[in-house]
């Protein structure tokens, strides 16, 4: 009995870590940044000089990237921001614009 329970849920957790891994793919528009904030400021994350930010777009769907004032369009899976821009220190705002939804980040670089 006891060895049927323990094989009952070993099942049962090897499923959902199965279906956990396949389905946490990303299915909507995301903004990473290669390392970790170091403060906080005025409520927007601080990075230091040299962080690389990407953009996932799972669809490839064409988006419009409005960075400060400057404006990009894409339509590839991974961006790297980082390549397309010269991030140097200062204060942006990265508007992320699709035909369905906005996305609006600030943040800064030190």
């Amino acid at each position: 009995m006891i060895k049927f329970v323990a094989i009952l849920l070993s099942v049962v957790g090897f499923n959902f870590v199965v279906s956990f891994t396949t389905s946490s793919q990303p299915q909507e528009l995301e903004v990473e940044f290669s390392n970790s904030a170091v403060a906080i400021e005025s409520g927007q994350p601080v990075f230091s000089k040299g962080t690389k930010i990407w953009i996932t777009n799972p669809k490839k769907e064409e988006i419009k990237l409005y960075l400060n004032e400057e404006e990009k369009e894409i339509n590839e899976e991974k961006i790297d921001l980082s390549k397309i821009t010269n991030l140097v220190e200062g204060t942006y705002t990265l508007v992320v614009n699709t035909n369905a939804d906005e996305k609006v980040f600030g943040f800064t670089i030190q």
